[in-house]
């Protein structure tokens, strides 16, 4: 049986001499492996269509054991992630966050989504990168089920203060006078923009603007919460980090 689909090379793995074996994420299938025969051959048709980060409407075959490509309408390369090694860092960590985190066999429109335009504004130097990554993060725990409780204070009811109190491993927040066990404290614009990321419609996300002083702090609660929440290491991640404190 043959369908196709829109997605994103998420991984590649070397199989053979030639054949690749590719991770993507499907719109309507989720993640999905699939064998591009001798794709890794520079004449072969699907050579330039199955490399990490494009992005195309892919036809795949169907088997009994195993699902294989058979063409790709390529759309989007993201080119601009290839000419800088910490931009390419961040997008692998993006790629593997939907790796562990995306659904199987079922519609993934949402992530698709997420990803796509996480990669376009990281390509194109269209957002702060630490912004960016936060956003993704915060937006993704959302998707999984784990959106962290940003209404009010867990402990009063209380809106707001100034400052809050997020706990990073529970995704409770607290205000001034009731704080709560293991939160940290946060400016109130950086609760605030933890709210844009989980709360605004998706076409509005991306404009979240953040002064230079609690970005930062924006990153650390995010990243925090969704480890948390995952409960795993990511190399991806850690060489990004080696990137940015170089």
């Amino acid at each position: 049986m043959t369908f196709s689909t829109d997605a994103i090379v998420l991984k590649i793995t070397k199989t053979g001499e030639s054949d690749r074996l590719l991770t993507l994420l499907t719109r309507d299938r989720g993640i999905l492996k699939a064998f591009a025969k001798a794709a890794d051959r520079p004449k072969n048709k699907l050579h330039m269509s199955t490399n990490l980060f494009c992005y195309g409407r892919f036809t795949f075959y169907e088997g009994v054991k195993s699902t294989k490509v058979e063409e790709c309408d390529l759309n989007e390369t993201f080119f601009g992630l290839q000419q800088d090694i910490t931009k390419l860092a961040l997008a692998q960590y993006f790629n593997e966050l939907m790796i562990e985190s995306a659904p199987v066999e079922t519609e993934a429109n949402e992530y698709l989504r997420l990803l796509l335009n996480s990669l376009y504004f990281l390509a194109n130097d269209k957002k702060n990168m630490h912004i960016l990554k936060a956003l993704f993060e915060l937006r993704l725990a959302s998707l999984i089920g784990y959106m962290p409780s940003l209404i009010a204070c867990a402990g009063c009811g209380e809106f707001e203060t100034d400052p809050m109190y997020f706990n990073e491993m529970t995704g409770e927040l607290y205000c001034c006078n009731c704080k709560g066990t293991g939160a940290g404290a946060y400016p109130l614009e950086v609760i605030t923009a933890m709210r844009h990321s989980v709360f605004s419609e998706f076409d509005k996300m991306f404009s979240l603007q953040l002064s230079a002083d609690n970005i930062p702090r924006f990153a650390n609660a995010s990243e925090k919460y969704l480890m948390s929440v995952i409960r795993r290491k990511f190399r991806t991640l850690d060489f990004y980090k080696t990137m940015i404190n170089e």
